[in-house]
């Protein structure tokens, strides 16, 4: 994925797009320090981590659907941190069920048993994810399949499987055509490919130097938001 992929100049970036911007990279970074602190037994830091990434993200996906119910843009961002974490404890299972007599019930989405022995793509509890990525559809008015997409872009990314570019591509597709009502085909492409160039880009974080890690995505998504502005015509209110 090259990434040459300008939106516009960065001088045109309105404060908005630059501050949304900056919510959902604090939402990502706090996600996996959430992580982080989990597999170390830092509790606390855990819980704190996993506030800031929920309220970043429902300011987000504020700003990504306007036009939908304020409560409901908040609580689908609500929902949206639930499945990243439900994600993360997928990949980690094997540490967190070692030491989940020790974690609070409200740092561990699994409910009973998980199954032994599970490779991690064949986890039945990517079901789970999709189910939180479903009521994510629902409130912010994304088309369902989007729930799909989205769990299988995760699930083979997470592994490194080919193929999780495309998905994600398709994926993000669907949930501009619900950010950007009358979207054309092309600006759709356009900005999931911004999208996929940005999912590169944090996979090169240290998840130790914010400012650090911030450096480079910060102008990749600011832009994707302004351009999203752009096309429907108005800047939201945070």
């Amino acid at each position: 994925m090259s990434r040459n992929l300008p939106l516009g100049d960065a001088a045109d970036v309105s404060p908005t797009a630059r501050e949304v911007s900056e919510r959902l990279l604090d939402a990502f970074f706090h996600q996996d320090l959430r992580e982080d602190c989990l597999l170390c037994g830092d509790v606390d830091g855990a819980r704190t981590a996993a506030e800031t990434a929920t309220a970043a993200m429902s300011t987000v996906f504020c700003a990504e659907f306007p036009g939908r119910p304020r409560r409901h843009a908040e609580r689908a961002g609500e929902t949206f941190v639930q499945a990243l974490f439900l994600q993360d404890e997928i990949e980690n299972w094997a540490a967190v069920e070692a030491d989940r007599s020790q974690l609070p019930s409200d740092l561990v989405l699994t409910c009973g048993p998980a199954p032994r022995g599970t490779d991690v793509l064949d986890d039945p509890r990517w079901d789970d994810v999709r189910d939180l990525l479903s009521a994510v559809c629902s409130d912010a008015g994304i088309d369902e399949t989007y729930a799909r997409r989205q769990t299988e872009f995760w699930r083979r990314h997470g592994q490194r499987e080919a193929g999780w570019r495309r998905t994600a591509l398709a994926a993000h597709r669907l949930k501009v055509r619900a950010m950007v009502p009358g979207c054309s085909d092309e600006e759709a492409e356009r900005l999931a490919r911004q999208f996929v160039l940005g999912v590169e880009l944090h996979d090169e974080w240290s998840r130790t130097d914010r400012d650090r890690d911030f450096g480079e995505i910060r102008g990749v998504v600011a832009a994707y938001y302004q351009h999203i502005f752009e096309l429907r015509g108005k800047i939201p209110r945070l």
